[in-house]
């Protein structure tokens, strides 16, 4: 990473935003033709990612050709005006983030009973409320679709977490970012603030809780 300040090394900042965040995208590389991309839905569990899909498609043969893959999730911040560190040249304009690279493997999971609980965790986490009943291999309810689904699982060999919430800003400049993001006072830019005074990682930090209000 080239800038060494936004590096993050606790592994629990990175288990905080990956915990938290709804949705990432995965990177796949085949051997021929052009890298895939594929946004998704999927939960963290075990020190793991786990995602659903169809046995078919662009994504699954993408995977039976390379298996190797990426994960990245982003969590955006406020954006940050270019006027609260210069009136008149846009190049200070920016946004706070923080952001998780994972690199490793994807594998398809063919036990039912782990791809049962694997989609209870992810119900769990994108429905935290209830108001289903809780999916295992064995209910017949769900015994044909636990079988019918892919789980696939990434199964992460390094991993990368940057973050940028203006602690390198000297302290009159963090004045007028706190200024600007207070007297705009959206979910958005409350949240920075609660960042930019937690710092770095810190557990007031990390992504979103699914639901809530994105980034503007």
């Amino acid at each position: 990473m080239r800038r060494k300040e936004k590096e993050l090394k606790d592994p629990e900042a990175a288990a905080r935003v990956l915990d938290a965040a709804e949705w990432g995208v995965l990177g796949l590389a085949p051997e021929a033709g052009a890298p895939v991309l594929v946004p998704l839905n999927y939960v963290h569990l075990d020190g793991r990612i786990y995602f659903h899909g169809a046995h078919a498609g662009a994504k699954m043969d993408a995977l039976r050709r390379c298996g190797a893959a990426t994960f990245l999730v982003v969590d955006a911040y406020a954006q940050i005006p270019s006027y609260a560190f210069d009136p008149d040249r846009a190049c200070p304009a920016s946004q706070y983030f923080t952001s998780v690279l994972l690199e490793g493997a994807v594998g398809e999971v063919t036990d039912p009973d782990r791809k049962a609980e694997v989609l209870e965790a992810l119900m769990r986490k994108l429905q935290p409320e209830g108001g289903y009943r809780p999916i295992t291999a064995s209910d017949p309810m769900y015994k044909a679709s636990v079988g019918a689904v892919a789980i696939l699982e990434f199964v992460p060999a390094r991993s990368s977490v940057k973050c940028e919430v203006g602690q390198r800003l000297t302290p009159a400049r963090r004045d007028s970012v706190r200024t600007i993001l207070a007297r705009r006072g959206d979910p958005a830019a409350l949240r920075t603030l609660e960042a930019m005074e937690a710092g770095p990682g810190a557990p007031g930090s990390g992504a979103a809780s699914p639901g809530a209000e994105p980034a503007s």
